[in-house]
């Protein structure tokens, strides 16, 4: 027999807004999670600079890598860019 390959780790994101439970895969963003998941989340630069995606983070833990698209404000009242936010523990996303 062959040998299985391990499983690519998966993070539960729940899109509360839309009544979406979706698996983000290991190395994707939120917003690409989404859009695999029919969420639709507004997005333009896609490199965290815009502000276009933001979302409130219900729970969870992501990290994020953005460009000034979000103030440290923002950020401490739970939101984030959800094209450069990559989820650490399994999240609840408004959207």
């Amino acid at each position: 027999g062959g040998v299985e390959a391990p499983a690519e780790a998966a993070t539960p994101i729940r899109f509360s807004l839309s009544d979406v439970d979706a698996d983000c895969v290991a190395g994707q963003t939120v917003l690409q999670t989404a859009r695999a998941s029919g969420v639709r989340i507004p997005a333009a630069c896609e490199f965290g600079l815009c502000g276009t995606c933001k979302v409130k983070k219900v729970s969870g833990t992501v990290e994020m890598s953005h460009n000034g698209g979000i103030l440290d404000h923002e950020i401490d009242d739970g939101f984030i860019l959800a094209c450069c936010s990559k989820p650490l523990t399994a999240l609840e996303i408004d959207a």
